[in-house]
């Protein structure tokens, strides 16, 4: 080992002591007290070395034998768990764990309380729209107990019905206390199950047309969560109230759900009413029997809005050509009415002559016994429109009005 010179600062005598890379300390020759050779300051991570002097290398003979340090691993104090859990990265590591589970719990809470709060928003916007006093299984109960006697139906279980006697069907009509009569025209013609289902459907849409209000009358549609913010914002423009009518007429079963209704006007106009049968009872389709669409009739026609809009209207072919649609080689003319408003004014629609959506608006056409068939269409305005009665056929949503 090198064997450096330096002064021992006990007894201030020149001394030679041998050091090494790991040196710390070594006695005096001279005093035998312990003279620091080099220390380390951690935070600045730099070693300084104390009374070091001009290295000189030892001759064998000068050299003393020095006993070998001790290279046995030694353990450390304390507990090995201990240890561990003090350790700067362990406890970093546990400290980004509870924050992660802290910030995923509260993710899950805020999405868990954001979702009960909107389900008491829509409750509430309903109990303010209707003013009721409960929301059950999508539908509302009114707080006048008195005002259509429509509750009783919705919550009551059904009751078995006394039996069937040759010829007449006994059945109860939704929200009546009293049992009615059907008499079947002819045996075999109609099956039981059958016509009481539309006798059903019949006393329902009688009491939706009776209705004093569009809120009564919302307790008996379909799909009324969606379709009761509608209603309030057609009777806004539309005179609400009874619809006055004649009779109805002409029932029959469309499929296993819907059945078809022709309401009779005191006017001597007819409408076709479409009854849907759930679980809950019968229920009127109301979109369909005022044609409503996404605006207003008359709205879409001051605005000319460019942008495709939906609508329920009665489609018949046409003959009209000017302005931007005034060549009849290219295009194909239709005749578009609404019957949501009174007397609302007849536009026509157009198409490219060759494209799908006129194959596909005659075919329709073609397969109809009647001069105009009822579609859902999406409708537009050209850019800068001169007048208010020509528009683009943007989309062919369906045929017919009822969406099932």
């Amino acid at each position: 080992m090198p064997a450096t010179k330096l002064v021992c600062p006990h007894c201030e005598k020149t001394v030679e002591i041998q050091v090494s890379a790991v040196t710390r300390s070594r006695p005096c020759p001279e005093c035998g007290e312990m003279v620091m050779l080099q220390m380390a300051e951690k935070s600045t991570k730099t070693k300084r070395r104390a009374l070091l002097m001009n290295q000189a290398e030892p001759t064998a003979a000068d050299t003393p034998a020095q006993p070998e340090p001790d290279q046995e691993p030694q353990p450390l104090p304390g507990d090995a768990f201990d240890r561990m859990r003090m350790d700067p990265e362990v406890r970093h590591f546990r400290q980004r764990l509870v924050f992660g589970g802290g910030f995923v719990a509260f993710i899950v809470i805020v999405l868990l309380a954001t979702s009960l709060y909107q389900s008491y928003r829509e409750k509430e916007a309903m109990l303010r729209l209707f003013g009721t006093e409960k929301v059950q299984g999508g539908s509302l109960l009114s707080k006048d107990k008195s005002a259509t006697g429509l509750e009783a139906s919705m919550i009551t279980p059904e009751e078995s019905l006394p039996p069937v006697t040759t010829g007449n069907l006994v059945f109860r009509p939704t929200g009546s206390d009293q049992l009615k009569t059907a008499t079947v025209q002819s045996a075999g013609d109609v099956a039981s199950a059958n016509l009481a289902r539309l006798a059903s459907a019949e006393e329902t849409l009688r009491q939706f047309l009776q209705a004093p209000n569009w809120k009564q009358r919302a307790l008996l549609v379909r799909d009324q969560l969606r379709v009761a913010p509608l209603m309030s914002l057609y009777y806004e423009k539309n005179a609400d109230g009874p619809v006055m009518f004649d009779s109805i007429v002409e029932a029959a079963e469309v499929s296993a759900r819907f059945s078809e209704h022709v309401v009779v006007f005191e006017g001597g106009g007819r409408r076709l009413a479409t009854v849907e049968h759930t679980p809950s009872g019968p229920r009127v389709d109301w979109e369909s029997f005022v044609g409503a669409g996404e605006m207003a009739w008359s709205s879409f026609l001051e605005t000319k809005v460019p942008s495709a809009r939906l609508f329920r209207v009665l489609v018949s072919p046409a003959g009209h050509f000017e302005n931007q649609f005034g060549d009849p080689s290219t295009l194909q003319c239709y005749s578009l009415r609404s019957i949501s408003e009174p007397g609302a004014k007849v536009v026509y629609g157009y198409v490219d002559r060759q494209g799908p959506l006129a194959k596909e608006l005659n075919y329709w056409l073609e397969q109809s016994s009647e001069a105009t068939v009822p579609m859902i269409l999406r409708l537009k305005f050209p850019p800068d429109a001169p007048v208010d009665f020509q528009v683009w056929i943007h989309q062919v949503v369906q045929a017919g009005w009822v969406v099932k």
